[in-house]
């Protein structure tokens, strides 16, 4: 996925209770899963026989008095009669998850999403589960699956999901999509300390476990950038600047704090202050390659020379980092010289297949040197891809629309 810095390249600048444990009997009825499935169409076996019909009428009433204990039990026992009974795995699920019994639930969430692959919602339950046991990777594509897809309409699950979700991408150094992710929150008028905290982390490219100890000036940092964000996200731009500013003021020498301040002047369209910002937080780390890069970005349509030179540094620095080959080949096109792009752009070509303005990119670069079948090629796929983008449903539970490429690199 690319960084925030691409996310501003391709479409501009964006406009537009505890979050940590889900207590489900009180949200997912009987009636409530069958909302997941309109008009009866889940996969689902009739009955066979009496016994199956005592015991999940039986499991059911257990369940209903809160007997989990009892209601488990009877559940997979008529499962074991009925193994593709869909709504049966679902109670029992739900029944493990409210035990603590993760490990359990997720077995039962695996059995509802084979039964019937396209439930959003058992795919961020699963995702629930798998976050509760650590296993960081499958969790969070669920949860992205569950973005996809879409969950029953429920605002608590949805805020738990998202967060868990913005959580993960914390902890995989995803910042970017950290951010977005936790800002829908913020927009939708959540507000909690967890929320808070986890957006100062998204903005100074922290994970979790560089989050400073509790009762440090760096917690402080950290929770009033959080705040900022907020205000952000909530568009209260001008109250969220002068948070920054405060800091900026306050804590001049705190990492990342003067470009996450210059990422927010960018968000309100203040570009020269984003630069100065920028340009702090240089002196503070001459070698801060996501400074570097965002005023190579900035000055690509003003001065594509003096961008030039950033992103050459960026990429010396950061060879490993696409984006920064990728606005390198940019770069290296817009000031005249096609031939050097064409292997920049090849390299952020292999790090996003799916991404499909580097094609159109690559297309233009191919075509200026006289390559002209490799200029059909990529375009055509950037044809392609766009098609494809175009096919994608519209906004789901998560009220964001789905993409195929998120904004982070490896140092955001």
């Amino acid at each position: 996925m690319f960084s925030f810095q691409f996310s501003r390249l391709r479409r501009g600048s964006r406009r537009a209770g505890s979050l940590n444990r889900l207590r489900l009997p009180m949200i997912f009825s009987f009636t409530g899963f069958l909302l997941l499935f309109p008009d009866n169409t889940f996969p689902q076996t009739k009955p066979s026989s009496t016994s199956f019909a005592t015991l999940s009428k039986r499991a059911a009433e257990a369940r209903d008095a809160d007997r989990l204990e009892e209601a488990a039990a009877l559940y997979a026992r008529a499962l074991s009669l009925q193994p593709k009974w869909v709504e049966g795995w679902w109670s029992l699920g739900t029944i493990e998850y409210d035990r603590d019994h993760y490990a359990k639930a997720a077995l039962d969430f695996e059995k509802v999403i084979a039964l019937d692959s396209s439930n959003g919602t058992a795919h961020a339950m699963l995702g629930l589960c798998q976050f509760e046991l650590s296993k960081d990777q499958p969790a969070l594509r669920n949860l992205l699956d569950a973005e996809r897809l879409g969950v029953t309409k429920d605002l608590r699950l949805r805020n738990v999901a998202l967060y868990h979700m913005g959580i993960l991408q914390l902890r995989a150094k995803k910042f970017g999509d950290a951010k977005e992710t936790l800002g829908h929150l913020a927009v939708d008028g959540v507000r909690t300390k967890e929320l808070t905290t986890g957006l100062g982390l998204a903005a100074l490219l922290l994970t979790p476990r560089e989050s400073p100890p509790e009762g440090t000036p760096g917690a402080d940092v950290v929770e009033r950038a959080g705040e900022a964000e907020v205000l952000l996200d909530s568009n209260e731009f001008d109250q969220a600047k002068r948070k920054y500013a405060q800091l900026t003021s306050e804590f001049p020498d705190y990492p990342n704090l003067h470009f996450a301040f210059g990422r927010l002047l960018l968000e309100t369209h203040d570009t020269d202050e984003a630069i100065a910002e920028f340009q702090r937080e240089l002196q503070r780390d001459p070698k801060n390659v996501n400074s570097m890069l965002e005023i190579a970005a900035v000055l690509r349509m003003t001065d594509p020379q003096g961008a030039l030179n950033y992103a050459i540094e960026a990429a010396k620095l950061a060879p490993q980092l696409p984006f920064a080959h990728y606005l390198l080949g940019l770069l290296r096109f817009d000031t005249g010289d096609p031939a050097a792009a064409i292997p920049e752009l090849e390299i952020a070509q292999k790090a996003f297949p799916q991404e499909a303005e580097v094609y159109f990119s690559l297309g233009n670069a191919y075509g200026r040197v006289g390559r002209k079948a490799d200029a059909a090629k990529a375009r055509a796929e950037f044809a392609r891809l766009k098609a494809e983008a175009a096919k994608q449903p519209g906004p789901n539970i998560y009220g964001v629309q789905v993409r195929t490429l998120g904004k982070e690199n490896p140092n955001q």
